[in-house]
């Protein structure tokens, strides 16, 4: 016969299955979520899935070897779990939604139009001069000397901050930077050689080329700092094909 204490079996037999799938899934997809959670948000969230896991497992068990023991637990390992899924959430909802308004920093008429241009590490002042009367937002790792002209910024960095996103989290910092830049906005990017460190040249310049083109489409512009004594020649050659020299 039938009874209550079966079905309820089954049912979370059938639920902890579906459960282990997901986290099957995640595990299959972790190089994605990785590139676009970063690392830390990744491990967290696998973490409370884990434990999360381990407590469902324990239910299961408690269902077939009643133990109060193992009731106490599962509910434990479970509440555990579904906390450490949270505050990974609320991290990645942080990182998500940030936002820099980019805004005239110089008043005047800047003779650049929209496009895509390489300048040689000269003064952030010199730089902003050729943005006169634009709105400007800059990617770089030296936040301080472009926050003390009161240019909006996008800090590449690993250190915890709420205008930071990790130089390894391209797409993150492309939808950023997208979300934020508007018609008319240039974007000075001070940071390639970073990037590329922690990155490699390929995933750079996909990044770049993606970059481009969505500003390029919005009627924004971009601006990127190269020094090419820092770079290969073939690397040089490849930003020149898609970027215009200024102040070479």
């Amino acid at each position: 016969m039938i009874t209550y204490e079966h079905v309820k079996l089954v049912a979370e037999i059938v639920a902890f299955v579906s459960l282990t799938g997901v986290a099957y899934l995640l595990i299959s997809i972790r190089r994605v979520l990785r590139e676009f959670l970063g690392i830390s948000v990744v491990r967290g969230i696998f973490l409370g899935v884990l434990i999360f896991w381990s407590g469902y497992l324990i239910n299961v068990l408690n269902d077939i070897f009643p133990l109060e023991l193992l009731k106490i637990l599962d509910d434990v390992i479970a509440t555990i779990g579904i906390g450490i899924i949270a505050l990974s959430a609320v991290r990645v909802r942080k990182q998500i939604v940030m936002h820099v308004k980019p805004r005239v920093v110089l008043d005047g008429e800047s003779g650049l139009h929209r496009g895509a241009y390489l300048v040689k590490p000269t003064s952030p002042q010199m730089i902003l001069g050729l943005l006169s009367g634009k709105k400007v937002l800059v990617v770089t790792r030296r936040p301080q000397l472009y926050e003390s002209l009161g240019v909006p910024y996008i800090w590449i960095t690993n250190v915890d901050h709420p205008k930071a996103i990790s130089p390894t989290r391209l797409a993150p910092l492309l939808h950023t930077i997208i979300e934020s830049a508007d018609k008319d906005t240039f974007v000075i990017f001070d940071g390639l050689n970073y990037l590329i460190l922690q990155n490699g040249f390929e995933s750079t310049i996909k990044f770049l080329m993606s970059l481009k083109d969505v500003l390029l489409e919005k009627g924004a512009g971009i601006v990127l700092i190269v020094d090419p004594e820092t770079l290969e020649k073939k690397h040089i050659a490849m930003l020149e094909r898609e970027f215009k020299w200024i102040l070479k």
